[in-house]
């Protein structure tokens, strides 16, 4: 995925009891103070960081290459999911990305943005990276640290211990681009001054071709002062309390039960988050509000490629139900449901694609907008009934 900027409510989704405490606190902390410790208090939660310790890492080469990692990339944002396809795959784990936004909830959902038009048609991928560990058996560890030599220190440590990392950082950076986007790749080798990193996305700023390379290929070469510039831009803009963050992941039990999958799954799509922007089906309405209050005066800004992303997402949120579960008629239901999503996603961008010319024409798109809600909410309700 490649993320804009969010505010910091955006991040802070999702804090039980934060309203209880809000009206506690928030009249000798003051509102900023208790806006940044209910973000501090979602991270803590919800991403479960581990500081990183000296202690833990032993000595390593000079230089190291993986090579049973392939190469996967795609021409569609959705570099979270990716990366968690290559590092399964280092593991023998060969399944198709979709299997991974569902496992994820990554693709399961959608996200509105406070002072912006439109929605992001994801949910947030650290804890989801959490839920679907142990479904490939592996153990997700999310380590944070303020040292840049410490940092690179432990990324050659894991890497020298055939461990890929995953690394959320700002792609910008990384091919000289100005905007800041939030990005996800996934770090295979490294050399005396840098690093080699597999590209998840090629859309602009990167200029690699989407498709899928043996194990062992090189990569792209990064130096390690602008790979710590990368990563220390995502920690600043997404306000983390750390400045450098790694991910890999280790062996560990199996899960079996889908049980949480459909239930976390379910509620994302549905939303009822009481604090914060929306989610979910509600944050959908919450766009088709603004069509039908703001109609021409709105400013479309990047909706018709979240209405892209949208309507490519949700078919194959679809043909993943259908290959993964067939002959379930409930779950066949949810798939058509997630098609009639993606056509209603479609109306919508036809109409926006060149401008809305008139109130009627903004009022026709939120329509379809809420049919669109509508489905997912149905959707959710059906993941629901397959939870404990």
């Amino acid at each position: 995925m490649v993320t804009r900027r969010p505010s910091k409510w955006l991040v802070g989704l999702g804090v039980v009891g934060g309203i209880v405490l809000l009206l506690a606190l928030g009249g000798w902390l003051g509102w900023q103070a208790v806006q940044d410790y209910f973000v501090q208090a979602y991270y803590q939660q919800s991403y479960q960081p581990t500081p990183l310790a000296a202690s833990q890492l032993g000595a390593y080469p000079a230089e190291y290459h993986l090579q049973d990692v392939p190469w996967i990339a795609y021409d569609q944002p959705v570099c979270q999911s990716a990366s968690l396809q290559m590092l399964a795959a280092q593991r023998g784990l060969a399944e198709p990305r979709r299997h991974f936004d569902f496992l994820m909830g990554f693709t399961y959902g959608a996200s509105s943005i406070p002072g912006k038009t439109g929605f992001a048609p994801y949910t947030d991928p650290e804890p989801g990276f959490l839920a679907a560990a142990p479904y490939l058996g592996l153990t997700r560890r999310y380590y944070i640290t303020d040292s840049p030599d410490l940092f690179l220190q432990a990324l050659r440590y894991y890497l020298s211990q055939g461990y890929a990392v995953r690394l959320p950082l700002n792609m910008s950076r990384l091919y000289n681009a100005q905007e800041f986007l939030g990005h996800s790749e996934v770090l295979v080798g490294y050399a005396a001054d840098g690093f080699y990193f597999y590209e998840t996305v090629c859309l602009p700023p990167a200029t690699c071709q989407a498709g899928e390379q043996a194990p062992g290929a090189e990569g792209i070469y990064v130096s390690y002062r602008t790979l710590l510039e990368a990563v220390a831009d995502q920690a600043k803009s997404f306000f983390y309390s750390w400045r450098y963050t790694f991910v890999v992941f280790e062996p560990g039990p199996v899960e079996t039960d889908l049980g949480p999958i459909w239930k976390r799954n379910g509620q994302l799509l549905i939303g009822g988050n009481p604090y914060g922007p929306k989610q979910g089906a509600d944050a959908i309405e919450a766009l088709a509000a603004q069509l039908e209050q703001r109609g021409v005066k709105l400013h479309l800004g990047d909706l018709r490629i979240e209405l892209e992303t949208a309507v490519y997402l949700r078919h194959e949120n679809g043909n993943y139900l259908r290959e993964a579960f067939p002959g379930k008629a409930d779950l066949e239901q949810a798939a058509a449901l997630f098609d009639q999503a993606a056509g209603d996603y479609q109306r919508t961008l036809d109409a926006v694609s060149d401008g809305l010319h008139d109130q009627t024409e903004a009022n026709q798109a939120a329509g379809w907008l809420r049919d669109a809600a509508q489905a997912e909410r149905q959707v959710g309700d059906i993941f629901l009934a397959h939870s404990p």
